[in-house]
């Protein structure tokens, strides 16, 4: 009898854009609230060449990390993993070795089939910042996108400019060919005139209707959720909503404020490891995760994956895939 396929897990990425704005705090609280809830997470630091999730949660040399992975030390993920704080939460440490964030086509296709492969319910990946294909692939490649934002500009312009440039890159390479890609290329304009999705649609639409359902489809399952964090009170909250409405009439993405965390001195880091991490159970931002957590894991796999995707219990992106299959790794 033909082995049944584990299922993939729950894909969750934590990113910004930017530095400084706490996504590997909103990455472990949010792993070990997900955790007491009784599901299995794998907390993966794919902050590539900058990783400090581990010293974070008081790992101090781990035995193995994704190094051990890209240079074929170790055969999969699963011999990253070390226990962290809960029997249900575990790291999966990344490295910081210089040229660490610069991944071939074939290591991140294979960094992604390995995530896909995880024995757990959830995996939740700590993005770095930029813009790099690399960030923006790992982005892309999970079910549910959590952007970490403060209330300061330089926060909210990274932010959406990461945001951008996932969506442009699932548009583009939703074309089967370079004619595709092209169209697509002309219907959104240079840089400097760039037009909005919205835009791209009703231009596209009259020479392929097929791609522009398809289009569509995938931004419509994007799974973005903005996280507000470092908040002084409640008034900071409307900048967030006013930039999701903007980031639906540009981007054609629907991203709600799922979460809002107010900024407290034992979340800000410290000199030891281990410490200014982990929210305690009595503060504000501790009942924070834990509502973050129940989003996250209310949040409908099937609608996010569209069907085709479930069926054939893709997780990859087009793009990856095609990576994938060419380098057969």
């Amino acid at each position: 009898m033909k082995q049944r396929k584990k299922p993939v897990p729950r894909i969750v990425a934590v990113a910004g854009g930017k530095g400084g704005v706490g996504k590997s705090t909103i990455a472990a609280n949010l792993a070990l609230a997900i955790g007491r809830s009784g599901h299995r997470v794998v907390l993966l630091d794919a902050d590539l060449g900058a990783a400090n999730l581990h010293t974070m949660l008081g790992v101090i040399r781990p035995a193995c990390s994704l190094a051990d992975f890209f240079d074929n030390r170790i055969a999969s993920l699963e011999e990253a993993r070390v226990g962290v704080a809960l029997p249900t939460v575990s790291l999966i440490p990344g490295t910081s070795r210089p040229g660490a964030a610069n991944l071939s086509a074939a290591d991140k296709a294979r960094l992604i089939k390995g995530i896909a492969k995880l024995d757990t319910d959830v995996v939740i990946l700590d993005v770095g910042a930029g813009t790099s294909f690399n960030v923006v692939d790992l982005v892309a490649v999970a079910d549910i996108k959590l952007f970490v934002v403060t209330p300061q500009l330089p926060s909210l312009h990274n932010a959406y400019a990461l945001m951008k440039a996932c969506v442009h890159r699932v548009v583009r390479k939703l074309a089967p060919d370079d004619l595709g890609e092209a169209m697509i290329d002309s219907a959104l304009g240079q840089e400097s005139k760039s037009r909005t999705i919205s835009q791209l649609l009703s231009v596209l639409r009259p020479m392929d209707e097929h791609l522009t359902s398809q289009i569509e489809d995938q931004l419509a399952r994007f799974g973005v959720g903005l996280v507000g964090n470092q908040l002084n009170g409640d008034k900071e909250l409307g900048v967030f909503h006013r930039i999701a409405t903007m980031i639906h009439e540009q981007l054609h993405v629907h991203a709600p404020v799922v979460a809002a965390v107010r900024r407290v001195a034992t979340l800000g880091g410290g000199l030891k490891a281990g410490v200014g991490t982990i929210a305690d159970r009595g503060e504000p931002a501790h009942a924070s995760f834990r509502a973050l957590a129940t989003t996250c894991m209310a949040m409908d796999l099937d609608q996010l994956r569209g069907l085709a995707r479930v069926q054939h219990e893709r997780t990859m992106p087009l793009w990856i895939q095609r990576d994938f299959d060419a380098t057969g790794t």
